[in-house]
């Protein structure tokens, strides 16, 4: 299983470093990710929700930098453009999977995409407890935090007319434990819900300095096997620093070999400075500022954006 306490304390100490004042802009309201209670799977957290909030970065697109725990009712917040361009994006921030960092890792990036005409869905997902210890455990845990991505999926599918979206444009991203989440909704099956009426995959994935799960390998091969039934693996988009001691770029550049063998469109991208938690890499160095850039030009090179 992969480490997220470390990633969570580290986290913390290295986001709350060199931050300046920002100004906080009106937010999308959130709204509840499924109409009824959450499908368990197994795993429930009946504790009271908790925030803390840090300074934001000077440069910060929402000016917040708040940071959720204890989160059992799953959330969604959509930021609609004037002009859409029919592509839709699931934002899952990071956190370890113990906290979502709501703002630097999900509102920020679709403030920015909103101005480049991608409608965006920033999800705070469920998060485990420090008690959860067991392989069986973490399974669940898995389990139910994949519904809550592949629901968010459904919602922008669903509302494709509403939003200005194409259907078949949808896709989910991810910072660290959310780079995690976005792979098991990318590549894992998708259970069938008999009140599923449109499917929970994703188009395209972004991956941003993701934590790659421990069996990636089983996966692949079983989305590979040549008597699997299920349909071709979606694009990816991968983003991390050399230097990422917390979710090890040697990881990100094995599972972009897999992909390519596998016959995937893929694309990486390595940057020389910077280190976990870069979100949108302001003051990281000047390759990777633009990274969000390049994850643009890629919707683009992929025929996903067709201006």
């Amino acid at each position: 299983m992969i480490n997220m306490e470390k990633v969570v304390l580290i986290t913390l100490g290295l986001l709350t470093t060199g931050l300046d004042d920002a100004k906080a802009v009106d937010l999308p309201p959130e709204l509840p990710l499924w109409e009824k209670s959450s499908p368990d799977h197994g795993f429930r957290l009946d504790v009271e929700e908790q925030v803390r909030s840090h300074k934001a970065r000077s440069g910060s697109p929402s000016g917040l930098n708040r940071v959720f725990s204890s989160v059992s009712s799953p959330t969604y917040s959509i930021h609609r453009p004037k002009n859409p361009n029919g592509v839709g994006l699931v934002i899952c921030p990071g956190g370890g999977f113990r906290d979502v960092w709501l703002d630097r890792e999900g509102h920020d990036l679709a403030i920015w995409l909103k101005d480049h005409n991608v409608t965006c869905l920033v999800l705070k997902y469920r998060t485990r407890p420090a008690s959860l210890k067991s392989a069986n455990a973490w399974q669940n845990y898995q389990r139910a935090v994949r519904a809550d991505g592949r629901q968010a999926i459904r919602i922008l599918r669903q509302g494709a007319s509403e939003f200005g979206l194409q259907p078949n444009k949808i896709g989910i991203c991810g910072f660290s434990a959310g780079g995690h989440l976005a792979i098991s909704c990318s590549l894992r099956p998708e259970p069938k819900l008999p009140e599923s009426k449109v499917s929970g995959m994703p188009d395209f994935a972004g991956l941003f300095y993701p934590g790659i799960p421990d069996d990636i390998t089983q996966v692949m091969e079983s989305r590979t096997a040549p008597e699997s039934a299920m349909p071709g693996i979606c694009p990816f988009f991968i983003v991390n620093a050399r230097v990422d001691k917390l979710t090890p770029v040697d990881k990100c550049l094995d599972f972009y070999a897999r992909l390519l063998k596998a016959g995937v469109q893929a694309e990486i991208h390595v940057f020389g400075k910077g280190s976990h938690g870069f979100g949108l890499g302001a003051g990281q160095g000047k390759s990777m500022a633009i990274w969000p850039t390049s994850f643009v030009a890629w919707l683009r090179d992929s025929n996903i954006i067709q201006d």
